[in-house]
């Protein structure tokens, strides 16, 4: 009888029949799963990248927000007659102003849907004329849901100097409520909705108030401050979806690489006795 001879010895590159080799197979990568499986890894990457460049866009669009403030602000601009805002008010928006006024209705409206610090309320609605005789909105701030009039703090009755800075007015959106132009509750500070109800006519900015003096700060309503001139969260949210979308890649490509891996694993061939 022959000696034992070791197959693998006799034909070390044949390929396909367990050899040992350094190569990866990648043509499982072909096939229709994994085909699925990079379009599908190829999308998710995709939009995490879109969404960290839309936060940046939106942190430039907040910076810029905060320069016209900041600049609009700077300045303070008697009132005397109630100020042309064009269709929208937008030119005119965030103006300081200050002038003397007589309130004619320190409750003529409320917007609802409103919140400050986390509390659910509305903003009351408040009518002043102006030295010309001219009038315009009010906004006095903010009152938890449930606050009836009474609770209010009591405008003077004569005249008083109201300080603040004028904003544009809030037009309904595709989907916003619809307002019937019926009660005194308005989905939003729309200025022609509300001049409809005074049955005269306003401008299209209002007037965010500033406190009339330390005692009224206090009461309610609350005053509502101007937005934080801040970059807010947006470049912490655009690193977060970049660091998402570079583990997205590292880790798909991890797999991809083990399977290929995997698919060339070496089978041990036993040794075969051959006979004479």
């Amino acid at each position: 009888m022959a000696a034992p001879t070791d197959v693998t010895d006799q034909r070390p590159d044949a390929p396909g029949e367990g050899t040992e080799t350094d190569g990866k197979d990648w043509t499982f990568a072909r096939r229709p799963f994994w085909l699925f499986s990079h379009l599908f890894a190829l999308t998710v990457v995709v939009s995490f990248v879109f969404f960290g460049f839309w936060q940046l866009d939106r942190l430039g669009q907040r910076q810029e927000r905060n320069d016209l403030i900041s600049a609009r602000i700077a300045e303070v601009a008697t009132l005397v007659s109630a100020p042309d805002g064009g269709a929208d008010g937008a030119e005119l928006d965030y103006r300081r102003v200050e002038g003397q006024v007589q309130f004619l209705d320190g409750d003529f409206a409320r917007i609802t849907n409103r919140s400050q610090d986390g509390v659910a309320g509305e903003h009351v609605v408040a009518i002043a004329e102006l030295s010309d005789g001219s009038a315009i909105a009010v906004n006095r701030g903010f009152v938890p849901l449930g606050t009836e009039n009474a609770a209010l703090d009591r405008l003077p009755t004569d005249t008083v100097t109201l300080s603040g800075w004028l904003r544009a007015t809030v037009t309904r959106e595709r989907f916003g409520a619809t307002d019937d132009g019926t009660g005194s509750v308005l989905p939003r500070f729309d200025t022609e909705r509300l001049a409809f109800r005074l049955g005269r006519d306003l401008p299209t900015v209002w007037v965010q108030q500033a406190p009339l003096d330390d005692a009224l700060a206090v009461g309610l309503p609350t005053p509502v401050s101007l937005p934080p001139l801040d970059d807010g969260p947006h470049r912490s949210y655009a690193v977060q979806w970049f660091i998402f979308a570079t583990l997205g890649v590292l880790f798909y490509g991890a797999l991809v690489w083990r399977r290929a891996s995997g698919s060339r694993a070496v089978q041990a061939v036993p040794q075969v006795p051959l006979d004479d």
